[in-house]
């Protein structure tokens, strides 16, 4: 990867990618970041969730280039009294994209996170 600061993408969404490739099938948008309370370590070839999820809000996606930019706002009142330690980016059909674990985000109800992930293909 040529941007340092790309998550790499799980193994979960390379394997649908490379379905997609193959069979000429549709690959699912990236549609929704998740937001959870675990601080575990990101495995891309392991995980398939964001643990310990309390919200997932809709994303806004962008491309440029070989790079895809997701951003989500999550809200005190959608994280209550939860301290967010990993975010996600998930397709329209579940699949998780990629992970990361955040320093601890506590929340009150008027506050909000914006987050941006970045993956590059």
């Amino acid at each position: 990867m040529s941007n340092p600061n790309a998550t790499p993408t799980a193994h979960a969404y390379r394997s649908a990618v490379a379905l997609s490739a193959a069979t000429g099938g549709a690959i699912s948008p990236i549609a929704f970041m998740a937001f959870g309370t675990s601080n575990r370590p990101y495995s891309a070839a392991d995980d398939v969730e964001v643990y310990g999820e309390v919200a997932r809000v809709a994303a806004v996606v962008v491309a440029n280039g070989p790079e895809v930019t997701v951003k989500a706002v999550l809200k005190g009142s959608q994280a209550g009294s939860s301290v967010i330690c990993n975010v996600g980016a998930f397709t329209a059909s579940g699949v998780l994209v990629g992970r990361a674990v955040v320093k601890p985000k506590e929340f009150e109800e008027t506050s909000e996170l914006e987050i941006e992930m970045i993956f590059e293909y």
